[in-house]
């Protein structure tokens, strides 16, 4: 029995290394597939995430019930795939972009139309009476009564429009009032701009060979009268290189003050605002006049005699063209401002392309754009005597041809500040304008 035990203890150290053996693999193993499993499911979540961050959304639980006071707040049973809706991102996902689902873009879309379709529409349009217009002609076309158009632009005589005149017409009778409150306000805004006047400056032309007084006054955008206006020229047809011409930056005359004269006496004969004087000027109100002194009437024009018709009274002028004269010469309401001016000719409407044909014989001193005339040709005929042709919409002579009377000129048309297709002639002698009917023949 003593000579066993040596080897029994032998045994019993061997049984339990074994043991701790198979303790260690199995805590091995168990390591192993601890991590393997730790792995796999960072795997599945990494890629889910990937999936997610590359979505125009990040995954959320979107619950599938019926809304309840806790299930539109996000709280409730999930379905019975866990919640997870990739087709139905939640609304209150903090990450998403914009993209809507197509049923709330739809919705939104419906919204967005029925916005367009609850668009007001105009309270008024604007309409430019054309020959032979009538205001009844003009309610018919529009469906608003005679009355409401007549009380919406203030017409004194609604029997008499103007061709070009701009009416403005309700587009329902109760918005009568509010296009009257319109007409108003632009009719002061006008009158505002013309109250008003830059300073006067003015700079020293050298005449070149070639130049004319028309086309210096195209050079600078200005108008022909405000060059005679602003020059005492003994004949505006010799003019010759090296001579010096007075140019200001705005249109208007220089004017002489002579005995007598006031302020508002001088801005009433010339149609100009008192207040656009003293701008012009730099004047202060309680400025005095002084005989002899000198200064610049804005928008003004040379005054003319309506009587004068030429040194001769000679009847030398053909027609230009055959047509109705639809404003004549003189003093007259400007179709554009709606102030007092004087009309420095007379239009005679005519067709579109007809041909304008010159009024007598001369030499070609003009032919081309100048400023609100439009395409514009200037014949001088000698004696003093020139003939202007305006907005015309097409040139057939240039600049120094000869051209015998009823030669073609150019073309009716609207070129130019204009209401619509007429001829603006003028007849002048010694550069002041003449009324052409006292020498038309």
């Amino acid at each position: 029995m003593l000579e066993n035990r040596p080897a029994r203890n032998d045994e019993d150290s061997s049984s339990r290394l074994r043991f701790f053996i198979f303790i260690a693999l199995l805590s091995t193993v168990a390591i192993f597939f601890y991590v393997a499993a730790g792995r796999r499911a960072s795997g599945y979540f990494g890629s889910f995430g990937e999936f997610a961050s590359n979505s125009s959304w990040t995954a959320a639980l979107v619950v599938k019930e019926s809304i309840s006071p806790l299930s539109s707040a996000g709280v409730g049973p999930l379905d019975e795939y866990g919640g997870l809706d990739t087709s139905d991102p939640s609304p209150l996902e903090p990450e998403q972009t914009g993209e809507m689902d197509t049923g709330t873009g739809s919705e939104n879309k419906s919204q967005e139309n029925e916005i367009e379709l609850k668009e007001e529409l105009p309270q008024w349009l604007e309409h430019t009476v054309q020959k032979g217009e009538t205001l009844s002609t003009i309610s018919s076309k529009y469906s608003i009564p005679v009355e409401d158009i007549a009380r919406a632009n203030e017409l004194k005589d609604p029997h008499r429009l103007n061709e070009g005149q701009l009416l403005l017409i309700p587009t329902s009778p109760d918005n009568a009032f509010l296009v009257l409150e319109e007409v108003r306000r632009r009719r002061e805004e006008i009158e505002r701009n013309l109250r008003r006047a830059e300073p006067v400056k003015t700079e020293e032309y050298t005449i070149k060979d070639g130049d004319s007084l028309w086309s210096i006054a195209n050079t600078y955008g200005l108008d022909i009268n405000t060059i005679f206006g602003c020059n005492e020229l003994k004949n505006p047809h010799l003019l010759k290189p090296g001579m010096k011409l007075r140019i200001p930056n705005q249109d208007g005359i220089f004017y002489k003050v002579k005995k007598g004269d006031t302020l508002e006496d001088i801005a009433k004969r010339f149609g100009i605002y008192r207040e656009a004087v003293l701008s012009a000027n730099v004047m202060s109100d309680s400025s005095s006049l002084v005989v002899g002194m000198e200064i610049f009437l804005p928008r003004a024009k040379p005054l003319v005699s309506l009587d004068r018709g030429g040194l001769s009274g000679n009847r030398s002028f053909r027609w230009p063209v055959s047509g109705r004269i639809n404003s004549g010469f003189g003093w007259r309401r400007d179709p554009f401002s709606g102030r007092r001016d004087f009309h420095t000719g007379i239009d005679i409407k005519a067709p579109n392309g007809r041909t304008v044909r010159a009024a007598a014989s001369g030499r070609v001193v003009h032919a081309g754009w100048m400023g609100g005339y439009g395409r514009t040709v200037v014949i001088d005929h000698g004696n003093g005597y020139t003939t202007l042709y305006a907005h015309c919409s097409a040139l057939l002579v240039k600049r120094g041809q000869r051209v015998s009377s009823g030669d073609a000129v150019g073309r009716v048309g609207s070129s130019g500040r204009t209401t619509g297709p007429h001829l603006h002639f003028e007849i002048r002698s010694k550069g002041s304008p003449v009324n052409p009917l006292k020498l038309l023949r």
